[in-house]
């Protein structure tokens, strides 16, 4: 004899409502608290969530194909994508790794060279132009030539530099008695005849004589010196492999984590979705959808817009022969993901790398860049990001500055999407809740208005026109 099934719980009424809420609230701060207390070890997940969520477009792709009736297994497809994705890492590291390696050597070596020019050259230069500039504003003429004047007097009224302080080999010094103590200087003395039955007595130089002390100073700071740096060399080398082991786990468990959460996708979203009432899971599935596609345009589009600006900024530096090109590109790619200052974080060095080659050539430089970011702004980002990804420039400074207080260089870079979430989730909240009607990012045409001779009736007025 089999057991009839569980009533289904209510799904309203107080006490369901209430047991609800508490369940949700007790739950949501018992995550917050685990996060807060591991938040060390949260970035390979948080990685892992990105590139999953990066892939997801590829793997809703891969389902849609079918070979024959059937389609391939989720696992599969995402272990295609995977083999894909790291065959073509490994085929860029082996084609553009020995240009790049090369061209950050030559910048080791010259930077130094390039510091130097810098202080010695330039910021004088700058400095004596703004000087000149400014001048006239600072002093009328009249003033200007009193001071030039009194600057004139004083040069010939100046004392004449006191010769330079000699070295006595001898001294002197007087007794109580009369007498007189000849003091003898610590390295000794040295007598020189003059040529005329004379003699000059100096002072012998310490490296003429050298000691058995100081040879043994000598090499005593030699080999504290020797042993010094071989402990850094040591430390240096434990910082890189520390480091380095570090890297390639992260890699290594975002990659798995990702993958996990690719393949289980359809049961996490399952389960979050069983967190709502079942009358109101269509909100939550229409929440899921604002977040993805604001996400979508901040994530994705970002990323597109990376290499598209990293593709155009190498084919501007290679057209105007910039030293590094390769390697300014690279960088140009890599520091636009953060929106706003990395962009000008990336000027900066191809604008400094060219200035050797004159300021015409720093200038084009800047202009190209400035040409660049306007045609990302005004064409790239409407179309790929959409209107739905819009979020206000003083925010996404704002969040910015942020993240990277309270995170470092990993909020910065989670602080546009983490504000993207934030601004969807408010204004869901503010329809809910307020009754704010949603605005439509793409305007809705107003429906055709037919003349009538027997217009509606308004909704507070009665039907003036009953035939």
């Amino acid at each position: 004899m089999s057991l009839p099934p569980d009533p289904p719980l209510p799904d309203t009424g107080p006490g369901s409502l209430r047991r609800r809420r508490g369940f949700l609230i007790g739950s949501a701060v018992l995550l917050v608290s685990v996060l807060f207390i591991f938040r060390s070890v949260l970035l390979p997940f948080i990685l892992a969530v990105v590139l999953a969520y990066v892939l997801a477009p590829l793997v809703t792709m891969g389902e849609r194909l079918r070979f024959g009736t059937r389609g391939a297994p989720r696992w599969a497809i995402v272990l295609s994508i995977y083999l894909m994705l790291l065959s073509s890492l490994g085929l860029g590291g082996w084609v553009l790794a020995p240009p790049l390696t090369a061209e950050v050597q030559r910048l080791a070596q010259e930077g130094p060279r390039l510091l130097r020019q810098v202080r010695s050259e330039w910021l004088p230069e700058i400095e004596r132009r703004l000087h000149a500039a400014s001048a006239p504003y600072m002093q009328t003429g009249t003033e200007a030539e009193h001071a030039a004047h009194d600057d004139a007097a004083g040069a010939e009224a100046a004392p004449p530099p006191p010769p330079p302080q000699q070295v006595a080999a001898l001294r002197v010094r007087p007794g109580p008695d009369g007498t007189f103590e000849v003091l003898l200087p610590k390295n000794g003395l040295q007598i020189i005849p003059a040529g005329d039955g004379s003699f000059r007595v100096l002072s012998e130089p310490p490296h003429k004589a050298p000691r058995a002390d100081i040879i043994m100073e000598a090499a005593r700071s030699v080999l504290e010196g020797s042993e010094q740096t071989a402990v850094s060399v040591l430390k240096t080398a434990q910082l890189v492999i520390a480091a380095l082991s570090k890297g390639v786990f992260t890699f290594v468990m975002m990659l798995m984590l990702s993958a996990y959460m690719l393949i289980t996708s359809d049961r996490i979203f399952d389960f979050c979705r069983s967190l709502y009432r079942p009358s109101k899971r269509d909100n939550f599935d229409e929440l899921l959808e604002r977040v993805n596609r604001g996400l979508a345009g901040v994530v994705r589009g970002q990323l597109i817009i990376c290499c598209v600006n990293g593709v155009l900024s190498a084919i501007l530096f290679s057209a105007l022969e910039l030293k590094y090109w390769a390697f300014m590109s690279l960088l140009a790619g890599v520091m636009s993901i953060v929106p706003i200052f990395g962009s000008i974080a990336s000027s900066i060095p191809a604008v400094a790398v060219a200035m050797p080659d004159g300021l015409a050539k720093a200038l084009l430089v800047l202009i190209g860049i400035v040409l660049i970011h306007q045609v990302e702004a005004n064409l790239l980002n409407p179309k790929i990001m959409g209107d739905s990804a819009r979020v206000h420039p003083v925010l996404v400074v704002f969040a910015l500055l942020g993240g990277e207080y309270l995170a470092g260089i990993t909020g910065a870079l989670l602080a546009v999407p983490v504000l993207s979430i934030t601004q969807t989730l408010f204004l869901y909240l503010r329809e809910r809740f307020l009754g704010v009607p949603r605005v439509s990012a793409v305007p809705v045409p107003a429906p055709a208005v037919q003349p009538s001779t027997n217009p509606a009736p308004l909704p507070h007025e009665p039907n003036r026109n009953p035939g």
